[in-house]
């Protein structure tokens, strides 16, 4: 474990000794007209064996409801210990940059995009990140991260034949580590609002503990230049979670504050997700959701709004009383 990353949440957890282990960034991207987005995820899985160590890229094409995996041996993944900067063979990730030199049998995938301006989570030493103290619990099944909640974007990428221009753009940055993903879980997000600097994400899901289980939230919005903040460890309370064919509900309240939000259902793509290390579970997911936002403060409404080109996982079903195992 590298001490200096138990406090900087963006940084590199593993080692190369540990086993039944994953982490992986997530990197979106959508243009300027609004009309193209991708997402990319280079990681690494140290499953309990270590027979099948390696290092790893997945894509998510939202337009053509596309996905892909690039596998590399684990010595090709490189990161700095003291700031956010990985390697993956020749692909670079960063806050500040992006590049991209992949091809297999399926597809070819190159690009070179700068990132300006991020909106950085704010980092404070009993803190370090949106998981709050959360993040210094030692058994914890997984453990989140917010890098970058909204950025402007710079460059261009080819996926196969399409060029995507992203200059002027906007782009999201988070990331997981831990042993395996929850049961269940809703995750959202989108930076694609009408206004600029505006950017939504939640996560709701069921986190085992201490031989029970509760459903916790991590939720963040982003709205001029304020951020809103509904987490368990700071007392949001979930008031409803409902799933149906096309549409999903969620309200939140927490200290006079209330959200409520409704993500419309898209068809997606499927990417491999981490079960006790090993990239060996199947999770759906979809880039062309709409999320619908509304921020109130006792009865005034601070803001409502709709974001498009989202991220959208619905995975499992969710409970909100406790139970037990």
């Amino acid at each position: 474990m590298n001490l200096y990353a138990l406090f900087n949440s963006s940084l590199y957890h593993g080692t190369s000794s540990r086993k039944g282990f994953f982490e992986g960034w997530y990197f979106k991207f959508v243009d300027r007209k609004k009309e193209k987005s991708f997402a990319v995820i280079p990681g690494v899985s140290l499953n309990s064996s270590r027979e099948d160590a390696h290092a790893f890229v997945q894509f998510l094409s939202g337009g053509k409801n596309e996905s892909g995996n690039f596998n590399y041996p684990l010595k090709e993944f490189h990161s700095d210990k003291k700031h956010f900067s990985v390697e993956i063979s020749k692909n670079h990730f960063s806050a500040g940059a992006v590049i991209l030199e992949m091809c297999n049998e399926n597809h070819r995938i190159a690009g070179n995009i700068r990132i300006l301006e991020p909106y950085l989570w704010p980092r404070k030493f009993y803190s370090p990140g949106i998981m709050g103290p959360f993040s210094f619990v030692p058994f914890m099944e997984c453990y989140h991260g917010v890098v970058s909640m909204d950025h402007k974007l710079e460059g261009e990428v080819r996926i196969d034949d399409e060029l995507i221009d992203l200059s002027g753009g906007r782009g999201y940055i988070e990331k997981d580590w831990g042993r395996s993903f929850p049961e269940a879980w809703v995750w959202m997000q989108s930076n694609s609002f009408d206004l600029e600097r505006t950017s939504f994400m939640l996560s709701i899901a069921t986190i085992p503990w201490l031989g029970r289980s509760f459903t916790g939230c991590l939720c963040a919005f982003l709205f001029k230049e304020k951020l809103y903040k509904f987490t368990t460890y700071r007392g949001a309370k979930i008031d409803r979670v409902e799933v149906l064919d096309n549409e999903v509900f969620l309200q939140l309240r927490q200290a006079g504050f209330s959200l409520n939000v409704s993500a419309k259902k898209t068809s997606g793509a499927r990417l491999i997700s981490p079960v006790e290390g090993s990239m060996s579970g199947k999770i759906d997911e979809s880039l062309t959701s709409e999320i619908t936002v509304r921020l109130l403060r006792s009865d005034a409404v601070l803001f409502e709004g709709t974001g498009t080109n989202s991220g959208l996982e619905v995975v499992g079903e969710l409970k909100l009383k406790e139970k037990s195992k």
